[in-house]
């Protein structure tokens, strides 16, 4: 199991100080450079590359788009009554609680876990995730919603691109195929480089707040993971993939949010660096708890909602 862990950890943990490393050095190395890479190209590409190349099985699919929703919706739930408990401003502080960073982290964990069977239902959740922080979260942040903001983006595109490519039947010329396969390549290990590059620039200035929001996230994430489980079923990789992009930190995109409204930007920063410092601690124990769901079946679930015999 030790060695597994290694295999699995290993790999984020280096990359990620590569790009830590990078941020602090003179190389001058922007993250919004690397954001609009992957965000314009490798995003799209590897979601057309992955979908695309392997069987896709349709209810699999169905079934992981849906519990992304259900996931992001009873983490707003909960992040919306932890606040109205405790206190907050709801603009800033509803997006930390809620939108998990599973792409520059849930996504690559997943894909080192899973392999290749976690890469394509890995793709299926992060893509709703992105669409929904793109969406939801944005609007959350502004106090209101504008379609505009979404158009602008390459994700919608090349998710209904994929949609009409898989489900007609549609053969991918060869060029096309090695060329998404290409750039999609570049998307993981450019993620983590970004998430080191972001943690390097961004500062905690008031520690109490930063922790709070850091344990309020990570607790969140696994009731709404749990949550999910339990309702929709689900077992195998779909069950441990499902539970590791949940209880992912703080999506770094809160941050761009929070300064793009004014919303107590150096708060949310705070919370980002802090959730992400407490995730990479508990990914021992949130890896192996993964791989222990993933092989369970769905009679436990039955029998501990009480529907066992």
């Amino acid at each position: 199991m030790i060695g597994q862990l290694t295999g699995i950890l290993g790999p984020i943990l280096i990359i990620t100080l590569i790009g830590f490393i990078l941020g602090r050095s003179s190389a001058n190395l922007q993250a919004r450079t690397l954001s609009t890479l992957v965000l314009l190209v490798a995003t799209p590409a590897l979601i057309f590359s992955t979908l695309t190349s392997m069987e896709v099985d349709g209810a699999a699919l169905r079934l992981m788009v849906g519990a992304a929703l259900f996931c992001l919706t009873v983490a707003g739930v909960l992040g919306f009554i932890v606040i109205k408990l405790v206190g907050g401003v709801m603009n800033s502080v509803l997006p930390t609680l809620m939108l998990p960073n599973s792409g520059n982290m849930g996504l690559p964990l997943v894909v080192l876990t899973f392999g290749d069977a976690g890469m394509q239902l890995g793709i299926s959740y992060f893509f709703v995730v992105a669409l929904f922080q793109n969406s939801v979260g944005m609007a959350i942040a502004s106090g209101g919603f504008d379609w505009r903001a979404l158009a602008q983006q390459p994700l919608p595109y090349a998710v209904a691109i994929v949609l009409i490519v898989v489900f007609l039947d549609i053969p991918v010329p060869e060029v096309l195929a090695k060329t998404t396969q290409m750039l999609g390549g570049m998307m993981i290990p450019t993620m983590l480089i970004l998430l080191g590059t972001s943690l390097a620039t961004l500062t905690v200035s008031d520690i109490k707040p930063a922790i709070l929001i850091a344990v309020g996230r990570l607790v969140i994430g696994v009731i709404s993971a749990f949550i999910v489980i339990l309702t929709f079923g689900l077992t195998g990789v779909a069950a441990g993939a499902v539970f590791l992009l949940a209880t992912m930190p703080t999506a770094i995109v809160t941050y761009v949010f929070a300064e793009r409204f004014g919303r107590d930007a150096q708060q949310v920063a705070g919370a980002v660096v802090v959730s992400t410092l407490l995730t990479f601690l508990c990914l021992p124990g949130l890896v192996t708890s993964a791989l222990w769901i993933s092989q369970q079946d769905a009679g436990l679930w039955r029998a501990m909602t009480g529907g066992g015999s």
